[in-house]
């Protein structure tokens, strides 16, 4: 169980609080570093990590 005092309401849904910065989040948002819930921006500082897509856009297949 998680430890109440870890927890706050934000888009109206009940979730963690980053151990490392404060950020509220849902619990789906959260990422877990050693039994601590952190943010994604605190998740890419403490391991490195990126995202595995590109930011370009996709302008789709062109129909004619």
């Amino acid at each position: 169980m998680v430890d109440q005092t870890r927890l706050a309401v934000t888009k109206g849904e009940l979730g963690p609080i980053c151990d490392h910065c404060g950020e509220l989040m849902t619990f789906g948002e959260s990422m877990v570093i050693d039994a601590q819930y952190v943010c994604w921006e605190c998740y890419q500082k403490s391991t490195g990590a990126e995202p595995s897509t590109d930011s370009s856009e996709n302008p789709g297949l062109p129909i004619h």
